[in-house]
């Protein structure tokens, strides 16, 4: 049975329900994760039972939330978050654990809800979610407090506190700011803070509960901008305070406020020397900022005591520079007061650049810092405890991840998972055990319970096996079973392929470089792939994945090449990924294809521009086309300010090359995409059109970057197939 765009994306999806956010319950009793029913998109609440073996749901969506959400029902603020964060379900979209109570708080539809657990273990009507929020609005950017306290949201702009108590909210809400307004949020994350900073949150509580940081940002100094937002009834000018390379940026005030005294204070903000406030902490004592300035080769971790209201009072406890970029992570723990642990990759730390762990002891006014070795690169620092702290990492091969055991003292290093594959980890110190979320490219995921010793026990709470009613089985006697490898780049490093061939093979076949190639990413996996691959492979065509110079996870030797030159080796090590075709008897070199989305769009058009001999068609999806047209954050990070650089971002920009392109090409872009604007595939067409070279187009009404609405996705890969097989 061949597999189809509308098999794969239709209502009886191919894959069971996949659990996510997973955690551990405060009393150890209970690991908890969110999953959808099969057959849809509605994330429900799930609690295995360590003691009795047993899963029960003891929250569905149905009970707090409509069964099938209205997206065009959210605010903005809400659907901005969404796609901030990647998130295509419906239901339950966060949940956290009360600290003290055996409780859980969930956030759903624009409110949040409290689920005594005792009730709903024992299947109590009590059960019944209590709603702890106005349901008359709509809130976001929920948080609990440090004691489970108070509950902080933000509604239309102004960021509010709700006391509570075990049955429910407390009083009305504490109204913290009044002057949220279409330039103004106060207490949740920004445009650039979110998508490119990886920064959630917008506000922060002390740990004693007696203060609240916020972010008050004010846009008024981004000009507007103003697209064409077009969907299937209607088409509308949308304003967007777009923060694009070179220009403005958006004006960020960090805000204590006392709930004792109800008074405000700003204690940080925004500065030509300072301009972005990457992270903020609340440690036992104190606030730990992190700030970047505008290049994001220097970066500054600061404390500040809770009562401080002196804004220059804020103390560098420690500083890195890169001649490149620094990369943010959340990697920072407090071991003790005044002690605290974060991850560099700068080669201050280690000439190749991998990512270590660096312990930070201040005492009043002095700082000491210590680099401890670890694997050979530290992809997240999650916990640490005594004289251990366990990351995530590789110490072989980037392809797979690992948890690892750190000495704090001598920085030796323990391996404690070992099957090939990718084990994504989340350590319970108290009860020496660790959840391991595990994949590979033979396995599908399975999620055990083990202990952190060698002869503890384990429990195995979801494996994903295809068993006879698994809806994937018609197509498991076919499933074609990937290779993976490296080749050598120019400089030496390794580049890693994955290469998927044909579901059956009967001669030579051709072949689709399905690119991203940008930084911040790695393709290149050891785990359950993606079934879009099996789609192109059930349709003839082997899929090759190369993570060139610039992919994520390498260190920053690996990422440099690409600085103020992106477009270059990115390319060049594509092209010589191709060489692995040579000794691949099925596939034939003569008829490869690229195709990407984003950053891969980019990659498609500069393929075939810039090495058209070696690609014979290609597929752009939502691509840049000039660095200039997108923000600050990101695009300066890599390329410098177009004011200084000119020329590196001319000669980065598809623009410059397009009169070079002859071999076919497919433009795609989202209607309403407000990350990569609609302008990008705009200027192509007008290129192109200006230079008389043909070429296919498809928009999406009311698409979005991301383009998951499943008919977006069902008529774009049956697209795309037809596009390859005309051409290839």
């Amino acid at each position: 049975m061949q597999l189809t765009p509308r098999i794969l994306f239709g209502k009886d999806p191919l894959v069971n329900p996949q659990p996510s956010q997973f955690a551990i319950s405060p009393c150890g009793q209970f690991v908890s994760y969110l999953q959808a029913a099969k057959g849809s998109t509605s994330l429900n609440l799930w609690l295995f039972d360590v003691a009795t073996q047993t899963i029960n749901c003891v929250c569905s969506s149905a009970a707090i939330a409509a069964d099938s959400e209205d997206v065009a029902e959210l605010t903005v603020a809400e659907r901005a978050e969404r796609e901030r964060r990647r998130q295509f379900t419906f239901g339950i979209s966060q949940y956290v654990w009360h600290p003290q109570d055996a409780a859980l708080i969930l956030f759903a539809d624009g409110n949040a809800y409290r689920v005594n657990l005792d009730s709903a273990i024992n299947g109590d009507t009590a059960a019944k979610p209590i709603v702890l929020t106005d349901k008359r609005f709509r809130q976001s950017a929920f948080t609990l407090s440090p004691k489970g306290n108070f509950l902080s949201f933000v509604r239309a702009g102004d960021l509010y506190l709700q006391r509570l108590g075990a049955d429910g909210a407390q009083d009305e809400p504490i109204r913290v700011t009044t002057d949220g307004s279409e330039t103004v949020s106060n207490g949740i994350a920004d445009f650039l803070a979110a998508e490119e900073m990886h920064r959630f949150s917008g506000h922060w509580w002390s740990q004693d509960e007696a203060y609240v940081l916020f972010t008050r940002v004010d846009d008024a100094a981004v000009p507007p901008s103003h697209r064409l937002e077009i969907d299937a009834l209607a088409s509308r000018t949308v304003s967007q305070r777009y923060p694009f390379a070179g220009g403005p940026n958006p004006d960020t005030q960090l805000m204590r406020y006392a709930l004792d005294t109800h008074a405000q204070t700003k204690v940080w903000e925004s500065s030509d020397a300072e301009p972005y406030l990457a992270r903020v902490n609340g440690a036992e004592n104190r606030w730990i900022i992190q700030t970047q300035d505008r290049l994001q080769q220097n970066l500054t971790v600061q404390s500040q005591s809770y009562e401080e209201t002196d804004p220059t009072a804020w103390q560098p406890i420690y500083a890195a520079q890169a001649a490149t970029w620094i990369n943010l992570t959340d990697d920072f723990f407090e071991i003790n007061d005044g002690t605290y642990l974060l991850s560099t990759e700068t080669q201050q730390t280690d000439p190749h650049g991998g990512r270590q762990l660096i312990r930070i002891d201040q005492t009043d006014a002095i700082h000491r810092t210590k680099v401890l070795r670890g694997p050979t690169h530290i992809n997240r620092l999650l916990t640490a405890d005594g004289n251990l702290a366990y990351v995530l990492g590789w110490h072989e091969s980037p392809i797979d991840n690992h948890l690892f055991a750190v000495n704090l003292d001598s920085g030796d290093c323990q391996q404690i998972t070992y099957g090939e594959g990718w084990h994504d980890c989340i350590v319970d110190i108290e009860r020496s055990r660790f959840l391991d979320i595990f994949s590979n490219a033979a396995t599908p995921k399975q999620v055990t319970l083990t202990s952190l010793t060698d002869n503890g026990t384990s429990h195995q709470l979801l494996c994903d096996t295809i068993t006879n009613d698994h809806p994937y089985l018609p197509w498991w006697p076919t499933h074609a079973q990937p290779e993976y490898g490296h080749i050598e780049a120019a400089d030496g490093q390794r580049l890693y392929y994955r290469l998927t061939p044909p579901a059956s093979i009967a001669t030579q076949h051709p072949v689709i470089v399905y690119v991203y190639g940008g930084p911040g990413a790695q393709k290149v996996r050891n785990e359950w792939p993606s079934l879009l691959l099996q789609l192109f492979a059930h349709h003839g065509f082997g899929v090759l994945e190369l993570d060139n110079r610039g992919s994520t996870n390498r260190g920053a030797a690996f990422e440099a090449p690409i600085y103020q030159k992106m477009g270059g080796v990115e390319i060049s090590d594509q092209i010589q990924g191709l060489d692995i075709l040579d000794d691949i008897a099925w596939a034939d070199r003569q008829r490869v294809g690229v195709f990407g989305h984003s950053y891969g769009g980019y990659m498609s058009l500069m393929c075939l521009c810039l090495a058209g001999g070696h690609f014979k068609a290609g597929v752009a999806v939502a691509p840049v086309c000039s660095w200039e047209l997108y923000d600050t954050h990101y695009t300066e990070r890599y390329m410098g300010l177009p004011q200084e650089q000119p020329e590196a971002y001319a000669n980065s920009s598809v623009l410059r090359h397009l009169p070079k392109l002859n071999n076919p090409l497919l433009l795609i872009h989202g209607m309403a995409d407000d990350n990569v604007l609609f302008s990008h595939s705009t200027q192509i067409m007008s290129a192109l059109q200006q230079h008389n070279i043909p070429f296919e187009l498809m928009t999406y009404p009311g698409a979005k970057h991301s383009m998951q609405e499943p008919h977006v996705s069902m008529h774009r890969f049956a697209l795309i197939l037809d596009f390859f097989k005309r051409s290839l």
